[in-house]
């Protein structure tokens, strides 16, 4: 089960970036965005690099589910694995996702700090 939800959250928060809607978490069109929105240079270049950490945060999650299928399917098919040992191999794997999940939330905050609401509308809408 937690494997099916880490695939599940995978679309849910990377998603497609074929999506023409600017997503905080769609770091391609945000920074395009962000280019176009805000004409402080400081700022701006303080909010690209927090989308530059967000793909760095996206590839850090992403590795990290293939790291944790992988090792699920490497060990569900031996004959002397268990359930709880199974469940011990995706909750260290879990564990990493979650501090990415939050760090990915500092970030974000981060933005919301660092705009007016007026930038964070025009960017975001």
């Amino acid at each position: 089960m937690p494997v099916l939800a880490t695939l599940a959250a995978i679309n849910l928060v990377f998603g497609s970036s074929s999506n023409e809607a600017v997503s905080f978490l769609n770091p391609y069109k945000l920074r395009a965005r962000c280019k176009e929105e805000i004409e402080n240079v400081h700022k701006q270049a303080q909010a690209i690099a927090l989308t530059e950490e967000l793909e760095r945060l996206a590839a850090q999650y992403q590795k990290s589910v293939v790291i944790t299928l992988e090792a699920y399917i490497e060990e569900s098919v031996k004959w002397e694995s268990s359930a709880d040992g199974l469940i011990d191999v995706l909750e260290h794997w879990d564990r990493s996702r979650d501090n990415t999940l939050r760090e990915i939330v500092r970030v974000r905050q981060a933005m919301h700090d660092l705009l007016t609401a007026e930038q964070w509308a025009r960017i975001f809408s």
